[in-house]
């Protein structure tokens, strides 16, 4: 059985990286690091997933 590759969305993306400049800001550098791992998974989750930008299911 294929493994899922998790849809992940542009506002996930956008989240984590508005959530890495507050941590950056707070001074929070292995909060800044956590978050960066996360981002990095997302990319990588994103580009297997083929997504071209459009809307699915959309009519």
């Amino acid at each position: 059985m294929p493994e899922e590759v998790p849809v992940v969305s542009h506002d996930v993306i956008a989240q984590l990286r508005q959530d890495i400049t507050t941590a950056s800001d707070a001074g929070d550098e292995a909060e800044v690091q956590r978050l960066q791992r996360e981002l990095d998974t997302a990319l990588q989750a994103y580009r297997e997933s083929g997504d071209d930008g459009t809307e699915r299911g959309a009519e």
